[in-house]
Order: C-alpha cells, then structure tokens, then sequence
C-alpha cells in the first residue's frame, strides 16, 4: 500500500473533561508527531481512553482544544485520524467486504479497491482469509484485519488503545512491527499500553497519566531510569513487580 496521506501532528491542549461531576481528564497537553511513536500509560482509570477520545473526536472536551495540522501549519480533516481500541468493531460480512466497507465510506474509487484491499490483507498475512466472514476469525486476526483497515485508508496520524491487549503472540509481533515500520516511515502513532516491555521496545517518547492529569512527559530512557515525579516512580515499581 502507497501512503497518499501527509502525516500530520495531532495535538491537543488544555484538554478537560468532566464525567458526573468528576475530573476524568485535567488540563492535559499532549503533541503526537511524525516519526515517532509516543507510549501513553498510567493505571487503570487514570484518563488514558477518554484523553484518545478526544483525540480521536469522539468526545467533545469541556475544555481546551485538539488541532490536527500539516507540516505547513494547514488544518486537516479529522477523517486522517486512524483508530485502534482494544476491541475492534467487525461487521457481518467477509473480511473482504470488511476492508471495502472502509474504502467505498472514503470515496475510494471501485477500481481500485481490490489492489489495495488484497495488499493490506497480505500486509497481516490474511489474504487466505478473504472471504471467510470476518466474525470467524479468532481475536488476534480480528485485531490484525483492524489495522489492515486503517492502513488502507492511509491515516496521517495513529490512535492504538490497548490494541494488542490479550492477544496470542504472533498477532501481538505482528501487529508491533507493522505499527513500528509506520512509524519509522514518519506515520505518527500514539500506543496507549500497560505492558512496560512492549512500551519500551516501540515508544521514542513516554507521556505518563495519573488521575486525569499528564504528570510526565519524557524520552523513554529517561522515563525508566529517571521518571519525574514520584508517581510515576511507584507505577514502575509497581508494575515491575
């Protein structure tokens, strides 16, 4: 598949938002940019969905903004937001018509879908499974045909929550190096995780989450060897145990 997208930066600032009266994300800044995969990590409840939802779109912040630009500084569509969650959406249909769904609601020219659909299939080594119905397929190829899906539409930035969470082994390798090869060609990729092992394999930058608010914002060597707050410091000791 041949990028058609320029990779954009996605920042958001100031973000708040406010859930039966309690602060579920405050005042969070946060940039994701080219060329680098940004970890974004934190307990449980910490604000980490509901920060990619507004992101994404999905949720309008009480407060604060989210700006999507080009190199030049231009804005851009929301619909280059590429997103991955943790369960992914498939519909009744084969994983064929699972992919040219996503095309066709693009305006991608019939003619074309076909090479682009059976290339992004084979990308996630599922071209075999064409036009098995995509509900059959086990979680990890679930998983695989969801990022196949947003590849093909040529994201300019990159929302994964949870994306490899409980997956078998292959899919997860699969998956990580697809996302890392993106991102080393400049697709801007945000991983939300809570396995440290994997954050530290794929993320140039670590932004850490605590009740809401964006507590650390670091390299990820620094991150590990020297977290700037405490909280962060008690979440790595913590989940290292």
């Amino acid at each position: 598949m041949q990028n058609k997208t320029t990779y954009l930066t996605l920042r958001g600032d100031g973000l708040v938002l406010i859930r039966d009266g309690k602060t579920v994300v405050s005042e969070a800044d946060i940039t994701v940019s080219s060329g680098l995969i940004t970890g974004l990590i934190g307990a449980n409840g910490s604000g980490k969905t509901s920060l990619v939802m507004m992101l994404a779109g999905l949720i309008r912040p009480h407060q604060g903004g989210v700006n999507l630009t080009d190199h030049n500084g231009q804005v851009a569509s929301r619909k280059h937001i590429g997103l991955m969650m943790q369960k992914p959406v498939i519909m009744r249909r084969s994983v064929y018509r699972n992919c040219e769904y996503v095309l066709s609601a693009l305006d991608v020219p019939a003619a074309a879908r076909q090479d682009r659909i059976m290339s992004g299939l084979a990308i996630m080594e599922l071209e075999h499974y064409a036009n098995q119905d995509a509900r059959t397929l086990s979680s990890g190829e679930q998983q695989r045909l969801a990022l196949a899906r947003v590849l093909m539409a040529d994201p300019g930035v990159l929302l994964c929550d949870e994306a490899t969470s409980n997956l078998d082994p292959k899919s997860t390798r699969m998956i990580e190096n697809v996302i890392m090869e993106k991102a080393a060609s400049g697709l801007p990729v945000l991983w939300v995780t809570h396995n440290l092992a994997q954050l530290r394999r794929m993320a140039g930058q670590v932004v850490f989450m605590h009740q809401g608010a964006i507590l650390a914002n670091q390299d990820t060597d620094q991150f590990f060897h020297a977290p700037s707050c405490h909280e962060a410091s008690e979440y790595l000791a913590y989940e290292r145990v």
